[in-house]
């Protein structure tokens, strides 16, 4: 494999990796700043839907030219133990780093059997066996213990299981499609409008309502499907929003593209933990402020 993107992006304006980061976490603050912060325009809610596609394609650049792929996922577990403790000590629930530690472990794995690789089978067997014990095992904690939703929330940071991720799967789904169809700015693009249509699916439809009702699930089977997409998808019938702009606005993440399509395949100039810092750091900020203004 190649260890660099290929230099297929023919803009007038060129954008760096770093540049890209410094936009994500631009339109991420403003985001966090419509949650935090009372009375602000709603417009800033749709900015910050464009920040997580371009924080995940950064990090599929990170993943792709790093020199040592094993210090990068670890470097991503770390930062991602520092924000669940931060989670759990303000009682909040921010950690989009461990969405893209997970997703950095599925490319890792991904690679390898692409590479076909001798232990790339055996990399994949223990990825979903880890999955299925600690899926299993916070199943029991949630039914069998007195266990607060932080200290769960904890746990599943810990254990790094694909459970309630920020954005949930699709996000890894989208990584994927970035690392595999890196050279192509067609497949992207397909793939890109295709998991944003699922998007819509699952929160500007009654598509899950639906499909419970062909089951013929009702009660606590009802509730343990809604449950399951809640906890993979972060989707859930009763947040499902027909209003494209005032209900769930994720959609809009298809807008990024257009930064993501200016990447000309250039660092730029480093700043390695801008955003390991700039994340915990932001959101402890705008909590306090909430606490203390308001």
């Amino acid at each position: 494999m190649t260890n660099t993107i290929l230099k297929r992006r023919n803009t007038t304006f060129k954008m760096t990796s770093t540049m890209l980061k410094i936009f994500a976490m631009l339109f991420m603050l403003f985001d966090h700043i419509w949650i935090f912060i009372p009375n602000i325009p709603y417009f800033f809610h749709w900015i910050g839907r464009l920040s997580a596609p371009i924080f995940i394609y950064c990090c599929v650049l990170g993943f792709i030219n790093t020199k040592d792929k094993k210090k990068y996922i670890i470097r991503l577990y770390v930062f991602s133990l520092i924000m669940g403790i931060e989670n759990y000590l303000l009682d909040i629930n921010f950690n989009f780093i461990r969405t893209l530690f997970l997703t950095s472990i599925i490319l890792f794995i991904v690679e390898k059997l692409k590479c076909r690789e001798k232990n790339s089978k055996l990399y994949l067997f223990l990825f979903i066996f880890w999955q299925i014990i600690t899926s299993l095992l916070i199943t029991f904690l949630v039914f069998n213990s007195n266990l607060t939703e932080k200290s769960l929330y904890m746990i599943v940071t810990v254990l790094f299981n694909i459970f309630n991720l920020d954005g949930g799967i699709l996000f890894i789904l989208l990584g994927v499609a970035m690392f595999v169809f890196k050279d192509s700015n067609e497949k992207l693009l397909i793939s890109f409008i295709l998991i944003t249509c699922i998007f819509v699916a699952l929160f500007n439809t009654n598509l899950l309502s639906r499909v419970s009702s062909l089951l013929g699930l009702r009660g606590k089977y009802a509730a343990i499907f809604n449950s399951i997409f809640n906890l993979l998808f972060q989707a859930h019938p009763s947040v499902a929003n027909a209003d494209l702009f005032y209900g769930n606005p994720q959609w809009m993440m298809i807008f990024s593209l257009i930064f993501i399509f200016m990447y000309n395949g250039e660092k730029g100039k480093g700043f390695k933990y801008l955003f390991y810092i700039f994340y915990p750091l932001h959101i402890a900020i705008l909590f306090f402020m909430q606490s203390i203004l308001f």
